[in-house]
């Protein structure tokens, strides 16, 4: 979906990524973008019995600096989606039925992440530039869309 989203990276103007040391995304970044316009690091949790006692980052396509490898953001998501929301904790019995369920329960938990939830008075859609102020669940259920069909 990134690929279809965004305006595909040039030599010169590279798109950054950054993960944790899934192979699945080692695979995935090469198929969709050409690996010459790539800076992709992954940050790996050294573990010992599920507990963490370190990381280290590696680089693996491009030149991005250590210092800008990271995944705190992601981690901070996922954390929140697991807190509120069973169906996303690991080995759970309290699950969706179905996957639709689990989509439409994640789309509601971005919408709020991204649009409505602020730290220090900006949204991560504020800072994007994708908006200009906080938007209320009245504003996202009342806005008028259009779709191309």
């Amino acid at each position: 979906m990134v690929s279809r989203r965004t305006q595909q990276p040039t030599y010169y103007n590279k798109i950054n990524f950054c993960t944790d040391g899934n192979e699945q995304n080692e695979n995935a970044i090469p198929k969709y973008f050409n690996k010459d316009c790539v800076n992709y690091g992954q940050v790996i949790k050294d573990k010992e019995n599920q507990i963490v006692f370190g990381i280290h980052k590696r680089k693996i396509f491009g030149n991005i600096p250590f210092d800008e490898i990271a995944i705190n953001n992601v981690d901070g998501f996922c954390s929140k989606l697991r807190a509120r929301a069973g169906c996303f904790v690991r080995k759970t019995r309290n699950f969706a039925k179905k996957r639709k369920q689990i989509s439409n329960l994640l789309h509601i938990t971005q919408t709020n992440h991204n649009f409505i939830e602020s730290v220090k008075g900006k949204t991560p859609a504020m800072r994007e530039g994708l908006t200009m102020r906080i938007l209320s669940w009245n504003d996202v259920f009342n806005e008028r869309l259009s779709f191309d069909i």
